[in-house]
């Protein structure tokens, strides 16, 4: 989080700081992946080590050709001469060693090895006494990383931990293809701090300057300092050339900000900011974006407010979770927002929650008040959802003994919006619960009442003002486990047969005159289906007389643990017909659920299917699907193929290909492809090109995209230069590309 491309700067300082790992995608993925590209071996100086391993690191082993005094306390070696103190080594053709002064003196090449560096120049002062080094006319190499240049002359304190160096040379290239290298005519490092600063830095690809600072400050450890990022440069079909430089402002330790002023060409001036802080108990981030003056939007100002803060209390029982966004209006997301999902918005979330937990786990508690801003046109004031002012819920777990527990439950809630209905509602529902658990089988009945009051304020008189309603529940929940030894070609497996069964009985209970705050009908699914009321919130009860199965087995290599398969099978049976619905929603009387199926098949270690399946036999047809197929053969390659099928009041169907694909050693295209079959257009098209090589790196990404509803969409196209082991100027777009393509790893990361 340092500025400019200065970042490694600091890595001529003698070994003093390693470079910072480079993390990927792939937790797996190894440290120099990044440098796969390189030569296998660089040509560097071996360092020599003591002649015998046990000797004790403080001591000072001397081997050279030949040896004189030539008069008290002045020695000299010359020939092969080589210097062996602890982790540090010397050599060179001729040592002189003033043991008056503790000073060495190297001359004809001379080599210093240090901890993550080695120099190698024409002469070379070490004092041992004020641990002063002197170097003059070098090379050096960085142990850690692949980081080379060259310094007139570098002066080394250890004591006062001070590094200065003249004339200075720094590239991650193989000297013999020298892509490019960064100068500067004097570096400073305080090691104490660990800060830097370099006068008159010039980066130049193949000999040519394309970036100067006069001055530049910078970190040499991970600590953070303040300064300028990298800037980006892109360019939408909406907003013209978009523009990006980056401050970096390190308040504190734990505490910092960005501050990016951004010039968009169609649209004006804008301001982003991002400010995050973090304690041993609370975390948070603060954003807001300004935009006055948007010529494309005569004139308005624009802007996004968001905020997000979490903070424990209690010795971590206790936790307060705070939420604000804001935007200035509709079409906010839609001019300024960078994929589908963003654009897609049409509530912004408000909510301050507090959470309890007992110790053990064995009481919850939890108040939250929350609200929305809406921010799609299309919907009347009434439709927006219910302000909770407040909603406190409590749950508490009691144990019996003997296997008998004990479930408390209750919920209490205002809801509240500026037209028409408004009200609280208190929810309660004791249960008690039985386990049966062996090894290999789990048996819980439970039993459960639910309990129901609203006090209602409604102006049109449509419910009444107090609403009460009680339902009793009855479920058996059992599940068995069983395995078995598999040998099958020629390997070793092992299979699971996962079986369960759900009962449950639920009395029908007339709700026509309760009205509808926060519930809506769960979508059938394997997570879904073992739950006790096919309603979300507590408005609604669900009747029921049915039985919920689904079996379940996996097939895992013995040798390997992979799990090769899974494959799960699931059906509701229903003994009696579904009444109670939502407002304007018909009854139900099919006697049974679409069957589930899903399932993942690995074919090796490179191909893997995933699949899901609904199939509704009383239509008959499919009611929704999804097929998806990635092949990764390694971290360069991955091809992800896609389908997906859901029938409601509007059909979708639709396909998605996403790639990276090497086509030469160091060239690979990347790419999206989102295509509506029900609607016949591309929802989103992503393409573009990566270069690498062993020290630099270039991409260059074109994406359009569906805007909104009337069919507009937005065009951008990104570019980004990497120069490894530096920094990267131009629009990242690493992130998107791992969002859209499953699998993918960023090369530059």
């Amino acid at each position: 989080m340092a500025g400019v491309p200065t970042r490694l700067l600091y890595a001529l300082l003698l070994g003093f700081v390693a470079s910072a790992p480079q993390a990927g995608v792939l937790s797996e993925r190894d440290d120099s992946y990044q440098w796969r590209l390189c030569p296998a071996q660089r040509l560097i100086p071996i360092r020599p080590g003591y002649t015998d391993p046990t000797t004790d690191p403080e001591s000072i082993e001397v081997r050279a050709d030949a040896s004189r005094i030539v008069e008290q306390g002045l020695s000299q070696f010359s020939g092969d001469v080589e210097i062996v103190r602890g982790d540090q080594s010397l050599s060179a053709e001729n040592v002189t060693y003033d043991q008056v002064a503790d000073v060495f003196n190297a001359e004809g090449r001379a080599h210093i090895w240090n901890p993550g560096l080695i120099w190698s120049g024409e002469s070379a002062t070490y004092d041992l006494d004020s641990r002063v080094t002197d170097l003059s006319a070098g090379k050096y190499w960085l142990l850690d990383g692949r980081g080379r240049g060259h310094a007139e002359h570098l002066r080394n304190d250890r004591v006062a931990q001070r590094t200065v160096l003249d004339h200075v040379d720094y590239s991650t290239c193989p000297q013999s293809a020298e892509s490019w290298r960064l100068s500067a005519s004097k570096i400073k490092l305080n090691h104490e701090s660990d800060r830097g600063a370099a006068i008159n830095a010039v980066l130049r690809v193949r000999d040519v300057p394309v970036f100067y600072f006069p001055y530049v400050s910078f970190p040499i450890s991970d600590k953070r300092k303040s300064g300028l990022l990298a800037p980006t440069i892109g360019s939408t079909n909406d907003s013209g050339v978009d523009v990006r430089l980056p401050y970096y402002w390190n308040i504190a330790p734990n505490m910092d900000a960005t501050i990016t002023p951004r010039a968009l060409t169609d649209r004006g001036a804008m301001l982003e900011t991002e400010y995050r802080y973090l304690t041993e108990t609370m975390e948070g981030r603060i954003n807001f974006e300004y935009l006055p003056n948007d010529r494309l939007e005569d004139h308005h100002d624009r802007s996004l407010f968001g905020l997000e803060h979490s903070q424990d209390f209690y010795q971590g029982h206790g936790r307060l979770t705070a939420l604000v966004n804001n935007v200035s209006d509709d079409q906010y997301f839609e001019d300024f927002g960078s994929n589908i999902s963003s654009t897609s918005q049409r509530f912004m979330d408000r909510r301050l929650e507090y959470s309890y937990r007992g110790t053990g786990s064995m009481t919850y508690f939890n108040g939250i008040v929350q609200a929305y801003q809406s921010i799609d046109p299309t919907l009347p004031p009434g439709a927006t959802p219910y302000r909770r002012l407040p909603q406190i819920d409590h749950i508490g777990v009691f144990s019996l003994g003997h296997g008998f527990t004990s479930i408390m439950t209750s919920q209490t809630t205002y809801f509240h919006r500026d037209v028409g209905l408004t009200g609280g509602r208190l929810d309660f529902q004791p249960a008690l619960l039985y386990t049966y658990w062996k090894p290999y089988l789990l048996i819980q009945p439970k039993l459960t009442v639910q309990r129901t009051d609203y006090l209602l304020d409604d102006p049109q008189s449509q419910f009444d003002n107090h609403i009460e309603r009680t339902v009793p529940k009855i479920s058996i929940d059992a599940k068995l486990f069983a395995e078995r030894d598999l040998t099958m070609f020629g390997g070793n497996y092992l299979q699971t047969f996962e079986p369960r069964v759900y009962y449950l009985l639920v009395p029908k209970v007339s709700q026509d005159d309760i009205p509808v705050f926060d519930s809506g009908q769960f979508i059938l699914d394997f997570n879904n289906m073992f739950l006790d009321n096919r309603f979300s919130g507590r408005d609604r009860v669900g009747e029921a007389n049915q039985v919920a199965t689904a079996i379940t087995s996996r097939l895992l290599d013995v040798s390997s643990g992979l799990e090769m398969m899974r494959m799960s099978v699931g059906q509701v049976y229903y003994f009696r017909d579904r009444e109670v619905q939502l407002p304007r929603r018909p009854e139900l009387d099919d006697s049974v659920s679409t069957l589930l199926a899903d399932g993942a098949f690995h074919f090796g270690r490179d191909l893997l299917l995933r699949g899901t399946l609904q199939w509704d036999p009383n239509q008959p047809r499919i009611e929704k699907t999804a097929v998806n197929l990635r092949y990764q053969p390694n971290y360069e390659t991955v091809i992800n193929l896609g389908y997906r099928l859901r029938r409601a009041v509007t059909d979708v169907e639709q396909t998605d290909v996403s790639f990276r694909v090497p086509v030469l050693d160091n060239l690979a295209v990347v790419g999206r492809w989102i295509f509506s079959l029900a609607d016949k257009r591309s929802l989103e098209t992503v393409g573009g090109l990566e270069f690498e090589s062993c020290c630099w790196g270039a991409r260059v990404v074109g994406r359009r995209f569906l805007l909104n509803a009337n069919g507009e969409y937005d065009t951008g196209v990104f570019f980004q230069v990497h120069f490894r082991g530096l920094g990267g100027v131009g629009q990242k777009s690493g992130s998107m590309l791992r969002r859209g393509i499953g699998g993918y790893s960023d090369p530059f990361e």
